[in-house]
């Protein structure tokens, strides 16, 4: 077996955790960032998230690659979209095995992580999303004071005054 595949597995697989690693920093920030309600620093967090996006994309086309080469020189009968890292340990050897399996466990340890913080942020921004609306619908429904009487001698109902013309 070549053992040059399994290295570049493993080092594409590295290299995957050190950008998920950063995602989860920025993520951290940007829940301060929202707490915050700093806009144009979301906006550029946003921005850098999306890099790390395009380089885990490569990256996934480099670990497609290396993995369907390790597939052929084992010389198991899968596709590289059936194949998980803990089946194909099985067919290495106990040291190789057991850095694929700390790869796999760090990346989930961490795509977890951000899952959580995301989940909160999301949830953040729903909060802030709503208050904004009962806000608007607060401002929106202030009826205008008019205490003039009409002909008849009643009180004119207060009109209601829009502040705009369209709620999104």
């Amino acid at each position: 077996m070549n053992s040059r595949n399994i290295d570049e597995l493993i080092s594409i697989l590295e290299r995957e955790i050190g950008i998920y690693e950063e995602l989860l920093k920025i993520s951290r920030d940007k829940t301060d960032v929202i707490v915050k309600g700093k806009t144009a620093e979301l906006d550029n967090i946003t921005k850098v998230e999306q890099t790390f996006v395009l380089d885990i994309e490569k990256l996934e086309l480099l670990r497609e690659k290396a993995v369907n080469h390790l597939v052929n020189d084992i010389g198991m009968n899968n596709t590289v979209s059936d194949i998980t890292i803990s089946e194909l340990a099985k067919y290495l050897d106990n040291e190789n095995a057991q850095r694929l399996e700390n790869c796999k466990n760090n990346l989930l340890n961490i795509i977890n992580e951000i899952k959580n913080v995301n989940d909160l942020n999301s949830k953040l921004i729903q909060n802030s999303i709503d208050y904004i609306n009962f806000s608007i619908n607060l401002l929106s429904s202030i009826p205008e004071a008019n205490n003039n009487y009409s002909k008849s001698g009643n009180t004119n109902e207060g009109i209601q005054k829009t502040y705009f013309d369209v709620k999104l």
